[in-house]
């Protein structure tokens, strides 16, 4: 990439950029214009193993990582292992178009943003730059974290849109509770994301009328969530195994083989309506 200076877009000195580019068209799109100054440290990969491997051999802590994504092509579970080998740094999902289901998959799993064209000058400069939401500053507190319990029971619209803010939750107590941050961060946000999506699509069909049931137990040692749909319920053993060669290829279907994969126990109730999960503290001391 040419590393020229830039009348057009004021990029910080001293960045590191990691780009996938599975979208050559929409790359170009999208740096039209940007030129870097010679400080800006920029590294492009064509496949996404390559651009696994040379995060993990970055040795800078934080650095900007966009992703030029083909359309219905890449598994937002892939973002999984891209948050776990950068847990601090920003990530920007780029893409032409984007389902609703996929895009609160990607901020879930921390995305910094998901973008889409036209673009203009502010959007490619926040990006650049490594601009984040601002977080809200919460004091921990060292008692709490030991002695302290927390139990939520609520109902959520069976809308795609309500999961974010359940996940978010999920995600900002595990903080405060001392979980380790590929937890709270990943692992428990797409537990929450699979375990939704499903009571809201499968179990209640997307009837907005329908609600989902959420109760959570949270503690210093672990965490213990229900989701309860109001559909007719399935039986658990009868799903396909995502890892068989028939289905290997298949884009559904996983949820239920990476819930289980993810937590320490997984248990179904009321006929397959109630999903319950476990996820013990590994940080937890005694």
């Amino acid at each position: 990439m040419d590393k020229r200076y830039s009348n057009h877009i004021a990029v910080k000195k001293g960045i590191y950029l990691h780009i996938l580019n599975l979208q050559p068209e929409l790359h170009r799109e999208f740096f039209h214009d940007v030129e870097f100054p010679e400080e800006v440290d920029v590294s492009e990969y064509k496949t996404f193993p390559g651009f696994m491997k040379g995060i993990k051999a970055s040795q800078e802590f934080c650095s900007n990582l966009l992703l030029f994504l083909p359309e219905k092509k890449f598994n937002p579970a892939k973002t999984r292992q891209i948050r776990l080998a950068k847990l601090d740094s920003p990530i920007y999902i780029i893409m032409k178009e984007c389902s609703e289901r996929d895009y609160l998959a990607y901020l879930a799993l921390g995305a910094s943003g998901i973008l889409h064209p036209p673009f203009n000058h502010g959007e490619v400069q926040r990006v650049l730059n490594g601009h984040e939401f601002e977080k809200v500053s919460f004091p921990r507190n060292e008692d709490l974290i030991k002695e302290g319990q927390i139990r939520l029971d609520f109902l959520v619209p069976s809308k795609l849109s309500r999961i974010l803010g359940v996940n978010r939750l999920v995600s900002f107590l595990t903080a405060e509770f001392g979980y380790p941050p590929e937890d709270c961060k990943v692992n428990l946000p797409m537990v929450m994301d699979e375990a939704l999506s499903n009571a809201i699509l499968h179990g209640n069909k997307g009837d907005e009328e329908l609600k989902v049931h959420v109760r959570i137990y949270i503690s210093s040692r672990r965490i213990i969530v229900q989701v309860e749909d109001q559909g007719e319920g399935f039986i658990p053993d009868r799903v396909s195994d995502p890892t068989g060669r028939e289905n290997i290829y298949k884009d559904s279907g996983r949820g239920i083989y990476l819930i289980r994969e993810l937590m320490d126990s997984v248990t179904f109730r009321n006929g397959g309506c109630i999903i319950e999960m476990e996820k013990r503290n590994r940080y937890y001391m005694k």
